[in-house]
């Protein structure tokens, strides 16, 4: 049974892509790194695929007859049982890959071809960590809300609550983004080892900081109208700059979600530095 365990898929991936030559290479290659996938080569089977059964992820090449791929997005983020699961667009270098549009439509990354293993498996690991994290976050509020009382049983459910979100923080400071927790006041509610090395400060300092303070593009005059810009997206992805703490201005990607936990709204964002201006 333990070997029955151990040899379970990291995950269920969907990869749609119209040349059958990229198919089998990123198959072969996310076989070969452990996940497990289907594979189809037009849009309205990758619909009906996604729809059966629903995968973890989605690998979506744009450029396909009769559907490209942001329509198919669109279609998935339109229905109640694909509208959650990440999907990161493909696209060849000499193409024209529309990030403002790809990330309208609802996609979470992107990779180009030709394929990079190493450039493969972080995009797709890094954002099935956030997946998991976003369900476990989800998981763990729903369990709150259902304590009425404040008996033994509760109070035990309420420690495994605990010990799961501790677990959790001890998995994200070891994560190689930096991973930001912001609440609706623009205040920094959670930030990782991987923020704190990049921008110069200690945790405390940014616990003590806000959003204002690290991103000349997020003014406190503008944030009520920025953030309901964002909830209303749900998922986001934007290019920003953050300036770190001996003046320097970073180019950034912000990846992230809006959720409501325990009662609180929150913004949990992980950042890809891209370069420093």
């Amino acid at each position: 049974m333990n070997d029955n365990l151990a040899q379970q898929p990291k995950a269920n991936i969907l990869v749609v892509d119209d040349t059958p030559d990229n198919l089998r290479l990123l198959s072969a290659m996310l076989t070969q790194l452990g996940y497990e996938v289907r594979r189809v080569i037009n849009g309205q089977t990758a619909l009906k695929t996604a729809q059966a059964a629903p995968p973890d992820l989605i690998l979506l090449d744009i450029m396909m007859p009769d559907m490209n791929g942001y329509e198919v997005c669109q279609h998935l983020k339109a229905s109640p049982l694909t509208r959650d699961i990440p999907i990161i667009f493909i696209s060849a270098l000499d193409e024209v890959l529309d990030k403002v549009k790809a990330f309208a439509v609802g996609g979470v990354d992107y990779i180009t071809k030709p394929f990079s293993e190493e450039e493969v498996f972080a995009r797709v690991e890094n954002n099935l960590t956030i997946r998991r994290l976003q369900k476990q976050l989800t998981e763990q509020n729903a369990r709150l809300q259902q304590e009425i009382s404040i008996s033994e049983a509760s109070r035990n459910a309420r420690q495994e609550v605990e010990t799961a979100l501790r677990l959790s923080q001890f998995y994200l400071d070891r994560f190689k983004d930096c991973v930001f927790f912001v609440n609706s006041e623009a205040q920094f509610v959670y930030v990782n080892e991987a923020a704190c090395l990049t921008l110069g400060y200690s945790r405390e300092q940014l616990l003590a900081m806000t959003v204002h303070d690290i991103d000349p593009n997020f003014p406190a005059a503008n944030w009520l109208s920025q953030i309901q810009e964002l909830k209303q997206q749900g998922s986001y992805t934007f290019e920003t700059t953050h300036l770190t703490q001996d003046g320097r201005e970073i180019s950034v990607e912000v990846t992230g979600d809006y959720l409501e936990f325990n009662g609180q709204e929150y913004f949990c964002s992980s950042v890809r530095y891209i370069s420093q201006l």
